[in-house]
């Protein structure tokens, strides 16, 4: 955008396609033409558009994870559809006010203030960051400090400030780790053409109503009832933030280059032992008698007589006696030995961690406790919500879910998002292409990928479990392909089926435009979700390159998959249902290229971009115009249950 020209906004416009206003001639005279598809050129207003989230755009999925590589090509698609991209960003960055003479990379330090500052545009979107944020991200940092994420004055009141400076038509917020609830009152400002921005919120995760993000007690099991927030109190191991902030810090200290205190040179030296010989000699003519000698140099250090390992034997008693190790024992492979000595307790169908988890989006029987502040943290980040112009939310698992704990029904839409891995797939469809046949006397491994980041949630562990329960002859069956980061922490227990299995082939990272080639000849993906995925970024992916998806009931994923047709689904966290499910897929593995032939490239980003145009300009009335609403469940609330 010129600057100084600032963007008008109608709120009541529409975004129509050139095909809708006027068809171009040769298609107007030709009476065949009605039967083609038109063209679809979208006429929009120019706007000015902020996308907020807390990692930068330019690292996407790396740094951020799905949400943010979603963020990352939203903004990109944005720019190319003519809008005026800001993306703003906050929490990362913490700099000293100052480094005090002496000070080291371990000394404490003062941090600077709060304020918001430009990096240089990429790829056309104007990037701001928020420096010295008094909420830190990502949200795991910042969970001893609930209070915190509620209200910031000084924050908001740079956040407004910025917003007023820019007069965004729209400020769409994506998630609200290094902000407060604060600064989404503060976005709305008002612009010198008429009118305010509009604001609105996506719920690509459930940090606004938990603030570990995931809804999952101690990381390790679903949250049905967080007790009005006491719950929370106990719920993860954290620190202050103010400790991770004294790291960055200190790590900005360690990369600050110390310039070397300049030595003068040395007077210029005699030119001649003569000269050298006489000066000395002048030297010691004009010292004055009464100066005192130059002290003596000091004494050499004594020599260093390095300590002998062990203790020295001082008596019989002393060497028949035992001698404890001070602290645990970390010398050679003790710490293998003695858990070789423990009894390991196998889990199964009774321990909690193995409960299979229902798709069913409840209130919490508790409400809300306004005494807690974990209870006080939720209830603001609800009354957020609500006063917003519209909340989206990325499945139908996610808008029940909101609902049941407080979102106003009229203010939540479910609204599907879009991806740019269509466009990779098309740009590399060389290295795409479909597995060879099965020959149903003798078939081959099935080809099973899993991709993305190896963390408990998104269930490569339990997928682990449920390898482990099955028997040699179907995994003999299967080729595995684990591609991901971290995927290295679990990587011995894959090792060690190895020899069982049809193949394995692990990689502990990629790239985003290496998906396609991954995917490449593979039968099926897995997507073995333990908690309510919102809306998983591998679905897309799979879809995308034409592989199907065996997935997890679980959250957003049935709003893609659907049983039998282009993917199969089992019961979330379910570790016998996911070995049903393997043992059908190698008795009959010539049914995938049944599911591959349904599977559909999902919504891409160019669509998506046009169906938030017509958001940003005309409401939650242009998302309820795209599909209806799903029915309340049997209690009133809505509610989504497992297929």
């Amino acid at each position: 955008m010129t600057e100084g020209l600032p963007l008008s906004f109608n709120s009541s416009a529409r975004c129509l396609a050139v095909s809708d206003i006027v068809r171009p001639r040769r298609e107007r005279s030709s009476p065949a033409s009605s039967a083609r598809p038109a063209r679809r050129f979208i006429l929009a207003l120019r706007m000015r558009i902020v996308l907020v989230n807390w990692a930068m755009v330019w690292d996407g999925a790396v740094k951020g994870g799905g949400v943010n590589g979603y963020c990352q090509s939203l903004a990109l698609e944005l720019v190319a559809r003519g809008h005026d991209v800001v993306y703003l960003c906050g929490g990362v960055t913490y700099v000293p006010l100052r480094v005090p003479a002496g000070s080291t990379a371990d000394s404490r330090f003062d941090a600077g203030r709060c304020e918001i500052r430009r990096h240089p545009d990429w790829l056309g979107v104007r990037v701001f960051e928020v420096m010295n944020s008094p909420v830190v991200a990502p949200s795991i940092h910042q969970f001893a400090d609930p209070a915190g994420e509620i209200d910031q004055p000084e924050l908001e009141e740079k956040v407004g400030a910025f917003f007023r400076l820019i007069e965004p038509d729209v400020v769409h917020f994506h998630n609200l780790e290094g902000f407060s609830a604060g600064c989404v009152r503060a976005a709305r400002v008002g612009r010198s053409t008429g009118g305010t921005s509009k604001v609105f919120y996506s719920l690509h995760n459930y940090h606004t109503v938990c603030p570990q993000v995931y809804l999952m007690k101690g990381h390790r099991f679903p949250c049905h009832d967080f007790q009005g927030g006491r719950a929370c109190e106990t719920c993860i191991p954290t620190e202050a933030p103010e400790l991770e902030v004294q790291r960055r810090m200190r790590d900005v200290v360690r990369t600050l280059a110390i310039p070397a205190v300049p030595v003068p040179p040395p007077p210029p030296g005699p030119r001649s032992p003569l000269l050298h010989q006489l000066r000395a000699e002048v030297t010691n003519l004009l010292r004055q008698p009464s100066a005192p000698e130059s002290p003596p140099p000091p004494a050499a250090p004594p020599d260093l007589i390095p300590p002998l390992p062990g203790a020295e034997i001082a008596s019989s008693h002393f060497a028949a006696s035992p001698l404890p190790v001070d602290g645990v024992d970390q010398r050679g492979q003790t710490a293998h030995i003695l858990s070789d000595q423990k009894t390991h307790a196998k889990l199964g169908p009774g321990d909690p961690e193995w409960q299979p988890l229902p798709n069913v989006a409840r209130p919490d029987p508790s409400g809300i406790d306004p005494s807690a502040p974990y209870g006080r943290r939720r209830q603001a980040m609800i009354d957020m919500l609500n006063a917003c112009d519209g909340v989206l939310a990325v499945s139908e698992f996610v808008r029940a879910k909101f609902q049941a704990l407080g979102v106003r029904g009229d203010v939540i839409r479910t609204y599907h998002i879009g991806t740019r891995l269509n466009r990779v797939a098309r740009v590399h469809n060389d290295v795409l292409f479909d597995p060879p046949p099965f020959d149903r006397a003798n078939p081959r491994p099935v080809r099973l990928a899993f991709i993305g980041f190896n963390s408990y949630f998104k269930g490569l562990p339990m997928f682990a479990d449920t390898l482990e329960l099955l028997e040699a002859d179907v995994l003999r069956r299967l080729h595995l392909y684990i591609y991901g980061i971290g995927v290295g922490a679990d990587e011995w227990r894959f090792r060690r089926m190895e020899p069982r299995l049809g193949g394995l082939t692990m990689n502990p990272s990629y790239a985003y435009y290496d998906v396609p080639w991954i995917l490449g000849g593979k039968d099926i993906g897995i997507v073995p979700s333990i908690w309510w995925d919102n809306a998983p970024q591998t679905v897309f992916e799979c879809f995308a390159c034409g592989v199907p998806v065996l997935g997890a009931n679980a959250g957003g994923i049935p709003d893609f998959v659907t049983d039998g047709v282009n993917g199969l689904l089992f019961a979330a966290n379910d570790r016998y249902d996911l070995a049903r499910r393997l043992r059908e897929i190698v008795e009959a593995p010539w049914k995938l290229f049944e599911l591959r032939a349904n599977v559909r490239p999902p919504k891409d980003i160019g669509d998506h971009a046009a169906e938030l145009e017509r958001l940003y300009a005309s409401g939650l009335g242009a998302i309820d115009a795209l599909a209806g609403r799903k029915a309340a469940g049997p209690d009133g609330l809505p509610a989504v249950r497992a297929h």
